[in-house]
């Protein structure tokens, strides 16, 4: 196929981010594979992309440190789960009212986002039916007493929190660097 000049380099960006993004994936995978967490990983997986598709939160301009801070992010939660003894009630309110937080502070763009007021509002609506059904699923975990799983929630949904979090600080000062070094021409 014939691409022009003029988009050019937006294909080269949707290449260059498919690369990298299948390859911390693959390195997920396999790695997850290989300690017997695949399953884990995958839910974990399924819940944070919902979460950081409308979400939104932290990213790093580079790939090196978005691979890194992945991989060692990752083996952190799956360890921190194999050592996580909390019952079921207040990993069920943690996780509750971390997905009460994460709408609250939601949609949260990266600094080279910019949306407009009707997308930010269809992204907290999708947002939304999201976190009703992850809200609906964590009562039936709580219900069926499935601790493992509860807790793989509860850290997915925390971790996701600090991400949302941390992007909220960096468009902050980001913005507050650009008035500045606007009000200093």
């Amino acid at each position: 196929m014939d691409v022009s000049e003029n988009d050019l380099p937006y294909y080269h960006y949707g290449l260059v981010t498919v690369l990298e993004t299948a390859s911390v994936q693959l390195f997920c995978i396999f790695w997850t594979a290989f300690r017997n967490q695949l399953t884990d990983y995958l839910i974990f997986y399924i819940i944070f992309l919902l979460m950081r598709k409308y979400g939104g939160g932290f990213h790093f301009r580079d790939f090196l440190p978005c691979f890194i801070t992945s991989i060692l992010s990752l083996r952190g939660i799956l360890e921190l789960l194999q050592y996580i003894r909390l019952e079921i009630l207040p990993c069920t309110l943690i996780s509750s009212l971390s997905l009460l937080f994460i709408f609250l502070i939601a949609p949260v763009p990266s600094i080279a986002e910019d949306f407009t007021t009707e997308e930010l509002r269809i992204r907290k609506y999708k947002l939304l039916h999201i976190i009703w059904i992850m809200e609906v699923f964590i009562i039936f975990l709580a219900f069926i007493k499935q601790k493992h799983l509860l807790h793989l929630f509860m850290i997915t949904l925390l971790f996701t929190s600090s991400i949302m979090v941390a992007g909220k600080i960096h468009i902050f000062y980001y913005r507050k660097i650009i008035t500045k070094e606007k009000t200093d021409d």
